[in-house]
């Protein structure tokens, strides 16, 4: 099965008088009156027009993840009580556990991914809650032929996380065709940050989303340098999905 979403069809928000905006290939689940899937919750691509703050706001159980992809932001929680700059290329992983309050100032001309993760409430709420920042040099980077990987989550680089069986990576396709093996019992969520070309027979474009499962191969053909961000989830968890 493979779902594709344009920017277009995706979920549009401006934010504090038209200084943000986001485009969400995953919505919160009250907006569509379903659920997401796997254990991902919630996704949004923000691009900042003007530097603004989201003031401070409290999270439980969710483990969020929030990449820079451009600019800079700053984040503030009252786990660490402190104001952590975090630049281009880097991430942060928060765990809410027990409950949090944070705040993120986001620099003008910076955008980002902030993603949610549901790590199984039953345990998630029972712990305290933790921050760690990275920055581009934590990120491990993977030359294979015609593609260079960053992986932030995954098997190479011992970031810890809460949210088990998750991979998370940023991808370079050159000019051409790439064929992967793929698993079956897993989802590929794909997001594509620049670039042209197709997927798996499917034509894509600049912030397109593809949602691929129930595949043994994934085919990307890059018209030019494709960059794509990547995470790949469990299709079936073991724990029953957060409802909120």
């Amino acid at each position: 099965m493979l779902v594709h979403k344009t920017k277009s069809q995706q979920q549009i928000q401006y934010l504090f008088d038209n200084k943000f905006v986001e485009n969400k290939p995953i919505p919160f689940p009250d907006y569509n009156n379903r659920y997401a899937y796997s254990n991902l919750f919630y996704w949004a691509h923000l691009e900042a027009y003007e530097t603004a703050e989201f003031p401070l706001h409290p999270h439980k159980g969710f483990e969020i993840m929030t990449f820079v992809l451009k600019g800079s932001i700053e984040h503030f929680d009252t786990a660490t009580n402190v104001w952590t700059p975090i630049g281009e290329g880097g991430f942060q992983v928060t765990q809410t556990g027990e409950g949090v309050y944070h705040s993120e100032r986001i620099r003008k001309g910076s955008e980002l991914f902030q993603i949610w993760f549901d790590p199984d409430f039953s345990k998630s709420l029972k712990v305290p809650a933790s921050y760690q920042d990275y920055s581009q040099k934590d990120v491990t980077t993977i030359k294979a032929e015609g593609i260079t990987i960053q992986e932030y989550v995954g098997l190479n680089n011992g970031i810890p996380h809460q949210t088990d069986n998750i991979t998370i990576t940023r991808e370079f396709f050159e000019r051409g065709n790439h064929t992967r093996a793929a698993d079956e019992s897993l989802i590929y969520s794909i997001y594509v940050i620049n670039g042209n070309g197709m997927i798996n027979q499917q034509a894509i474009a600049k912030d397109d989303f593809v949602l691929i499962d129930d595949a043994s191969t994934i085919v990307v053909n890059a018209d030019e340098e494709l960059e794509l961000f990547i995470i790949v989830s469990p299709k079936n968890l073991s724990y029953p999905r957060v409802r909120v």
